[in-house]
C-alpha cells in the first residue's frame, strides 16, 4: 500500500476509535443518570434524553457547527440497538421511542447550527417536555 492509502486507513481507524470512545463516554453518563433514577418505567429513555440534551448544549456553547460523522452515527446506532435489547420494554413503547428520536434531532440540529440551534430556555423546555413523555401515561 502507498502512503496515501496508509494515511486514509489510519485516519479511518482513528475516526472509528474516536467514535467508539465518544459512545462509551455517552454510555457511562447515561448509566450514571439511570443509577440516580428510582422510577423503573422509562429510566433509560429519561437518561438518554437528558444526556443528549447535554451533548447538544455542549456543542452549542462552542458556537461552531460540527460535522456529525458517519462513524459516530454508526457507533451510536449500534450501541443504542444493543442497549435497547436490554430494555425491550422501552423499545416497544412509542412514547419513549419518540422522546429518544426527538433528542437525537436536537443533537443533529446543534451539530448543524452550533450556538444558533436553540436558546437555553427553549432547550430546557423541550428537554423537560420530552422527559415528561417518558413517565407513565395516566
Amino acid at each position: 500500500m502507498n502512503n496515501a492509502t496508509n494515511t486514509c486507513l489510519l485516519q479511518a481507524a482513528n475516526d472509528d476509535l474516536a467514535a467508539h470512545a465518544i459512545v462509551a463516554n455517552l454510555h457511562r453518563a447515561i448509566q450514571q443518570r439511570m443509577d440516580r433514577d428510582s422510577q423503573a418505567h422509562g429510566r433509560f429513555s429519561r437518561a438518554y434524553v437528558a444526556e443528549m440534551f447535554e451533548v447538544a448544549r455542549t456543542i452549542g456553547t462552542d458556537c461552531r457547527p460540527y460535522q456529525a460523522d458517519a462513524e459516530w452515527i454508526a457507533a451510536r446506532r449500534a450501541w443504542l440497538d444493543a442497549v435497547l435489547d436490554d430494555h425491550a420494554d422501552e423499545r416497544r413503547d412509542t412514547r419513549l421511542t419518540a422522546s429518544r428520536h426527538a433528542a437525537d434531532g436536537v443533537v443533529l440540529q446543534a451539530c448543524r447550527l452550533g450556538c444558533e440551534a436553540m436558546q437555553d430556555a427553549a432547550r430546557a423546555r423541550m428537554r423537560d417536555a420530552l422527559i415528561a413523555m417518558t413517565h407513565p401515561a395516566h
